[in-house]
């Protein structure tokens, strides 16, 4: 079955032919009942046995393909979905998709299993889903914030996971990240986790979301450049950020800096 068609039928022809050599071989491993025609008995059942895989084999590339498919569906969805949250603010065109980017790479350095990898991605491209439901006029606005503006914003934690909670199963991973990627690792983010209490996924989008953000242009501020920006991070490692975490990150900007 996980042969695939093409495979399967293939392992089952050279089964049928290692079976008739031996046959040949030792005709007296026939029952009594066959003896008088061991050719057909042998043709039947490497007929059945050849049909049988064809038919399994194609109904498991069938399965393949639906899946595949339904999977470039759900990436499709994905892409869109954070291009419609980062449209929110159009001072944070792509945001998502980078920080979704960045966050899987810094959980690939620290060799996460590739189903929780995965998890950490969507997570980037949905962490600021809460945002849609917050006002456009302070989210665009061309000044700093005021603190009662500021505690509006920081509600878009808790309001992505209201948003994601009910789809359920297929996210459920996903839901604890997005509303943990504010916490802080000495406990002085929104809701006062620190430490290992905070999930990984969230202290490695943590790293990510802040990177990305400061070296971006904002109405009220100009963007860090990239070095500035790591040098910030690093220096936040231990109160605002995980330590391991942030190595993981120096690593994936050492190992991009070397590319370009």
């Amino acid at each position: 079955y996980f042969l695939g068609r093409r495979q399967g039928v293939l392992a089952a022809v050279v089964a049928v032919l290692m079976v008739t050599i031996y046959a040949v071989l030792n005709p007296g491993v026939f029952a009594p009942s066959m003896a008088d025609t061991p050719e057909l008995s042998l043709f039947l059942w490497g007929a059945f046995t050849i049909l049988t895989a064809f038919v399994v084999g194609t109904l498991y590339d069938m399965k393949t393909t639906a899946v595949s498919d339904l999977k470039q569906a759900y990436e499709g969805i994905l892409e869109i979905l954070a291009k419609f949250i980062d449209a929110v603010d159009k001072y944070t065109n792509d945001h998502s998709v980078r920080v979704a980017d960045l966050a899987a790479k810094i959980a690939l350095v620290l060799n996460l299993p590739n189903e929780e990898i995965e998890n950490i991605r969507v997570s980037g491209l949905l962490h600021d889903i809460g945002k849609v439901d917050l006002s456009l006029e302070v989210l665009r606005k061309a000044s700093s914030l005021n603190d009662e503006e500021w505690a509006h914003v920081k509600t878009h934690t808790k309001k992505g996971r209201q948003l994601l909670s009910p789809v359920g199963g297929l996210l459920r991973d996903v839901v604890p990240l997005v509303e943990c990627h504010h916490e802080n690792f000495d406990g002085s983010g929104y809701q006062g986790m620190a430490g290992e209490d905070i999930p990984l996924g969230a202290r490695i989008l943590a790293v990510a979301d802040a990177y990305d953000s400061m070296i971006t242009d904002r109405p009220y501020r100009t963007g860090r450049t990239p070095v500035e920006a790591m040098s910030e991070v690093e220096r936040c490692a231990g109160s605002q950020f995980d330590p391991v975490v942030v190595e993981a990150f120096k690593t994936v900007m050492k190992v991009q800096a070397e590319r370009s």
